[in-house]
Formats: C-alpha cells, structure tokens, sequence
C-alpha cells in the first residue's frame, strides 16, 4: 500500500510540475482583478446557505447594508469582520455575512466608500437556472449530431461533425484505412478530441450526481435536447447520448482505445468545418480499467430504466476488466498524435476499478493477488480518500460508490474506518476554505484550478450526508460562491452565466460562429500559475479553455443545491 501512496505522490508532483511549466508560457495581458469592491456569489444564494462577501478596500468602513433592489430600501444593517490577508492577490480583505437574512427577493449588498455589488437574489430555486444552464453546455459539446440551442437571447448551431470517426490506423495497423463507427458522444473540451479517460471521469461524476440527487435531478427539465419528454429522465438521455459513444471505444478483444482524434490540433472553427481524419488511438490499461469501472456504475444507474443496457455495459465492463489485466501498465506509444494525453494515475485509477468491480460481480471474480489489494485499500492505516483528485486520480469514486453499498453495510467496522477517513479529507477541504478570503478551498494555482475548487463538493456533499454536519454542504456552497463571483474578478466563469461572465474562452465553437457571445454553460480553467493571472482571451489555454471533467464537477456542486 506504501507504494501505491508513493506512486500516486510522484505522479501528483510530475502534474503540478507539468502544469507550472506550462503556466509559464505565453505573454497575453491578464485581466485586471476587480480592484476595491464587493465579491459575492452573483447568481445568488439559498434561503439557508450561507452568505459571504469579501470585501476589499474598505479602509474606512465598519459595517455593510443589504438593498433591496427594487424598494431601495434596508433590508439588513451588519457589521464588517476584521480584516485578513491575501497574500495570493496582495489584498487587505473583510466578509460581510449576512447569512441569517432568509428573506427571498433581490438584493445588493452596499459598503460605504466602495461600488455597489450586482443585483442577486435570494431563494429556494436561485442556483436552478446555474445548473440548466451547465447541462445546456454538455448538449452544445454533442458529436456527430446536429445541435441547436437558444440561450440568452442567442440561437447557437452547428450541424452534424465528424461522422467518419474514426480510422483504425494507429489502433490496428493491420487494418489501416479502415473505419470503426466511433461518433457520437461530447467534443473533450475546447478542442474537438474525445478522449476516454476523462469522459469515463465526467460520465462517473455526473453518475454520482444522480446516485446521491436522483429525486431533484430526475424533475431537471432540458427542453432542448431531442430525447426530452422521452423514457429516460432528461438528465440522464443527456448523459446517455455521451455513454453510448464509450461503448463503441471497446475493441473486439475487450481492451479500449485511449482516445479518438485528430493527429494534430485543428483551426478555431465550427466542428463541420474541422475535416481531418481522425484515428483511434492504440489501447490503453488507463483507458480500459476506467472504462470497465464506469460500466458498473451505469449499469447501476441505468438498470430501473433500461435492464438491457445496464446488462450490456456489465458485460463490456466484464471483458474490459479481464483485458486489462494483461495490459502494461506504461503508456502506450502516442507519438504520432499532437492532442491531449489523459494518462492517469495508474494506483488510483486501479482502485477506481477494483472497488467499482468487487461491487458489480462480487470478489469472487477478483483474483487472488485483487482481493488482496482491495483489502489494503479498505484498511489502510494511512489517508485513504485523496483531497486533491480528479480524472488523473480517481479512485475516491470508488470509495465512494462502496461507502453507499450493501457490501459496505454488511461490514460496518471497514465502513466506519471509511467514513472516518472521508471526514479527515473534508475537514482538510473545511480549514483550507476559510483559512481563504474568498472561501475557496485550494490556496494553490494550476492549470484547470476552478474544476478542481468544484470537485470539492463531490466529498463535501459526502461527508454531509454521513454525519449531518452543515459546515461540509456551507463549504461546497462556498465553492460555488467563488466560481460565480466571489473572486478577485468579481466575475462569473462559467459563460452565460452570472455577472460578467467569460466573453473569450478557448472554445472553438465560440471561436469559429459569428455571434459575439460564446456558447453557454462551460466553466473555464481559471486563475494559474497566481490567483491573479487569468486571461479572458481566446488563446489562453492555460487559463480559458473548458473541460467537460470541470463542468461535470460543477454539476454536481449545483445539483446539491438544486430545488425543482
């Protein structure tokens, strides 16, 4: 088990190391932080979430007033808390909390000398619009499908891309030339890649959403993709749409191929305009034993609406499984591409697959030397659920999915060491959001920060319904808070969305269609290599791309709050 520690600590280090160096490079002007003002959440708040402001550059101010912003008029007087530090912005800041004020309206929130906030509101259903609008994005990432959607007063198109995915060249050269059915499912990101391992960790994130918010999510109505109204729940014919395409990533001898692209980057264009061949890549062990862990969890999932494509994706998960085990554990050669590599944290990826395996077929169908490392995961004496993690290392989705179990329920001595452990890794996220001034829970910047700030809800939002506590769903509201203008910027990230919301993120599509507004409902990467380095700019890859891994993320954390 020590080792398996180690390796994942190295690759942790080559991730950050990597991400630095490429944080490095470039030579845009950032945007300029938001300067003396009030940051707050500007979509809005619950009635019984907690409500924070940072307020920078109230020098001589010792109280806030909340406005209702129709009347006018003082809703709440409060005072300012003392100031702290902000070493990362180089800011004097104060919060203003008003969170016992529960009364639903409109509002700004005013401090003597300093701009008025933007209006938000207050109630039940504030943060629904936040989560339509993210699940609008996934839509608008379709491939191989005509797309069309209206938001904000803007009709986005494309029509049907990439319908010769994809060639086999790279994947079985003895069939070079020929063509494999690969299309379907979500464009990666701003590129037009679709790559395996991250999908398998956006697809099971968002599985985990539903396992856990099944009754609100399963009343979230997305009128406009084509499956509304249909068998399935439209939450999960959005997802659906997605699995259907990792299916056709398994080859015939059960091994899964790494990724579907492009040999090399394409232009800032529509997708119908991005011609190229695009190949499959060799298979990969990553890619194989994420897939086989994430069809068991949709055969799960799956199974009260559609017995017949939950069996089917056991029984690719099955094949999946028994290939990898004699797949090397090394890369495998992908020279020849120029896109994304996604090569994950072996340890933790195997252990995402282990416990998702154990759970679908019993440990009978693990070998020895399995069943065996499935142990010294449950028991291990060192920290078991990772903080920081992601689709590089996503093994706490496999905690997770046991902890919920019959099997865990049957053993209620491992599944108490369990729990304890995933109450260290919140309490960790808790101490390192309000040691924060905007209340977000990494004091670090790398490339992609803003996904991994939302990632935290997914064990926050745990760790709640395990023990009760509020301070774990408050500190996954905060999360949220920053992402939507609690912030240096005091802008949202997330495009159309919330106040000011991205104009130029990396996002081809947004790029390459003739409306001035980019494609809504995608959070951007965000601040990196220092809090205050972000780039609104189009090239900025580094800071404004989007990922459907950090969408997925942030999905989860709105479906905690979401009230139909």
């Amino acid at each position: 088990m020590l080792q398996i520690r180690r390796l994942r600590h190295r690759w942790t280090l080559r991730l950050l190391a990597s991400a630095t160096a490429a944080a490095t490079a470039g030579s845009l002007p950032a945007t300029d932080p938001a300067g003396p003002g009030v940051r707050l959440s500007t979509v809005g708040y619950l009635p019984d979430s907690p409500k924070q402001a940072t307020v920078v550059g109230a020098d001589d101010a010792e109280s806030f007033a909340l406005i209702d912003a129709s009347s006018q008029e003082t809703a709440l007087s409060g005072s300012l808390g003392p100031v702290t530090a902000s070493p990362e912005t180089d800011e004097q800041a104060r919060t203003a909390d008003f969170s016992g004020f529960r009364q639903s309206g409109s509002y700004i929130l005013r401090v003597p000398g300093l701009p008025d906030s933007p209006a938000f509101t207050i109630g039940d259903q504030s943060l629904n619009h936040s989560l339509e609008c993210l699940m609008a994005g996934f839509y608008g990432q379709r491939c191989g499908q005509a797309v069309k959607l209206t938001w904000n007063g803007n009709t986005y198109s494309y029509p049907a891309c990439h319908l010769e995915d994809g060639y086999l060249d790279y994947n079985d050269p003895a069939r070079a030339g020929e063509r494999q059915d690969g299309t379907g499912g979500w464009h990666d990101a701003g590129d037009y890649g679709k790559y395996t391992v991250n999908s398998a960790f956006t697809s099971g994130v968002m599985l985990a959403a539903w396992e856990k918010h099944a009754a609100a999510l399963g009343q979230l109505e997305l009128p406009m993709i084509p499956e509304h109204g249909g068998a399935l729940p439209d939450y999960l014919a959005e997802l659906k749409y997605n699995l259907d395409w990792q299916l056709k990533m398994q080859m015939p001898n059960g091994e899964v191929a790494h990724k579907l692209t492009t040999l090399h980057f394409g232009g800032m264009v529509l997708p119908h305009q991005n011609p190229a061949p695009r190949y499959f890549s060799p298979n990969s062990r990553y890619a194989t034993e994420s897939f086989a862990a994430l069809g068991c969890m949709i055969a799960r999932v799956y199974a009260p609406f559609d017995a017949a494509y939950a069996q089917t994706w056991l029984d690719a998960a099955q094949r999946a499984w028994v290939a990898a085990r004699a797949m090397p554990v090394e890369h495998p050669d992908t020279s020849m591409f120029s896109t994304g590599g996604y090569f994950a944290d072996p340890a933790s990826n195997h252990q995402w697959g282990l416990l998702e395996l154990s759970l679908a077929f019993g440990t009978d169908f693990l070998t020895a030397d399995e069943q065996a490392e499935l142990a010294a995961i449950l028991s291990s004496a060192e920290p078991i659920f990772e903080v920081d993690w992601g689709w590089g290392n996503a093994g706490n989705l496999g905690l997770l999915s046991w902890l919920a179990s019959d099997t865990a329920a049957a053993d209620p001595t491992t599944r108490a060491h369990l729990v304890a452990d995933l109450q260290r890794a919140a309490d960790a996220i808790v101490v390192r959001s309000q040691q924060h001034a905007y209340g977000r829970a990494t004091p670090h910047n790398f490339w992609g920060v803003n996904g991994a700030i939302a990632n935290f809800a997914v064990l926050l939002d745990a760790a709640h319904r395990e023990t009760d506590a509020a301070i774990y769903r408050d500190t996954a509201f905060n999360q949220v808070a920053y992402l939507y203008g609690r912030n240096p910027f005091a802008r949202s990230f997330v495009t159309g969305d919330g106040h000011e919301p991205p104009l130029h993120p990396h996002h081809r599509p947004s790029a390459g269609d003739d409306i001035d507004a980019p494609w809504p409902g995608h959070l951007v990467g965000g601040p990196n290599p220092k809090e205050t380095d972000w780039f609104d700019e189009m090239p900025s890859y580094r800071t404004n791309e989007n990922a459907i891994n950090w969408d997925a993320s942030m999905v989860y954390a709105l479906a905690m709050f979401y009230q139909p």
